[in-house]
């Protein structure tokens, strides 16, 4: 889990997770019954000047850059408050309320690292494409479990999408333990989202011929010569098509498929679920999910905090729009952790 945050950012490709490094090793560690010191106790006034500025300038490539004006003044008029507030957490969740409540985007927000990066720097090179495989490969490429369940029915639950190039391999590996199955139950309600490898591949696997998958809208940014930081949008957009994986055989091309979703389900588990129903491939049964859609990418603020920025806007050509803000409507609505006994109770009618 701990390069987790990395192989995010280098293999994710168009979809992002958004629970922040530093976040995971806090749940890692209380896991474990851990008590490690605080290294954010290191984080000056001085950094977070920096990760202000840096921000402001960084805003230069947000996607939706009608609300860049406004973003920006909201956090000017809130500086003096973020700047009063010692503690990192605090101070990221200031501006992570602000830049929600200005923006509406629920990718667009501030994360601190779990390290300085100049620390990360001074240690050597990045973790290599094997070394990131093998921890992929600890954490099952995201599959948590599969199972198949009374009455011949696969079960599969992700908890995440794996952004490393051989988690293609590892969905069909998972699909093949449900060879047989006469539906799908595929659980995203614990999926905070990922890459584009696992998504593309599970998603060729259920259906006959590789389904398309939303557009990708990007405007185009051309570097700035006064501000490495930011850049220069004249307006125009490149519109990116994407596909599912082409597969030989896919598992579940025909029989039924019903995704479980909650609250907690986001970005790239909402692209799955949004874009099987779009398609009337899947039964989306659960909660109305986090609403994430635009791809988004990391920038840094200096060498403790990030920002994810989105690039792009999402836009399904079934319905020629996205979930964002309001998240994915369930085609059943019903508690999270009543939506695997109601896609069981529908397979039985």
């Amino acid at each position: 889990m701990k390069l987790r945050h990395l192989m995010t950012a280098v293999l994710g490709g168009v979809v992002l997770s958004c629970q922040g490094p530093a976040a995971v090793l806090a749940q890692e560690a209380a896991a474990s019954g851990m008590t490690a010191p605080n290294p954010h106790a290191a984080i000056t006034g001085a950094h977070r000047v920096r990760a202000l500025d840096t921000l402001d300038r960084r805003l230069a490539h947000y996607v939706m850059h009608e609300r860049t004006p406004a973003i920006r003044a909201r956090l000017a008029g809130r500086r003096a408050a973020y700047l009063e507030l010692a503690d990192p957490e605090a101070f990221r969740q200031a501006i992570n309320a602000d830049l929600l409540a200005a923006s509406g985007d629920k990718h667009l927000q501030v994360w601190i690292e779990p390290r300085s990066r100049d620390d990360a720097l001074a240690e050597g090179p990045p973790p290599t494409m094997e070394q990131m495989g093998a921890e992929e490969a600890r954490n099952g490429f995201g599959v948590r479990e599969t199972r198949v369940l009374e009455g011949a029915v696969g079960y599969l639950d992700l908890a995440y999408f794996s952004g490393h190039p051989d988690a293609g391999a590892a969905i069909d590996a998972a699909l093949a333990t449900l060879a047989g199955s006469r539906a799908l139950i595929l659980d995203l309600r614990r999926n905070g989202g990922g890459g584009e490898a696992a998504l593309k591949r599970l998603m060729g696997h259920l259906a006959p011929e590789p389904m398309r998958l939303e557009d990708i809208v990007m405007r185009r940014c051309a570097p700035d010569p006064a501000d490495p930081e930011g850049c220069i949008q004249d307006g125009s957009r490149d519109v990116q098509e994407r596909y599912a994986d082409t597969v030989a055989a896919p598992a579940f091309p025909t029989q039924p498929v019903y995704v479980l979703t909650s609250r907690d389900s986001f970005s790239a588990a909402e692209a799955v679920a949004y874009g099987l129903q779009a398609t009337g491939r899947a039964v989306v049964v659960g909660e109305v999910t986090g609403g994430g859609a635009n791809p988004s990418m990391t920038m840094d603020l200096g060498p403790w905090f990030t920002i994810v920025m989105p690039f792009g806007e999402a836009r399904h050509p079934a319905t020629g729009t996205n979930w964002e803000g309001a998240g994915v409507q369930p085609d059943v609505a019903v508690p999270a952790n009543r939506a695997l006994e109601e896609a069981l109770r529908r397979l039985e009618t």
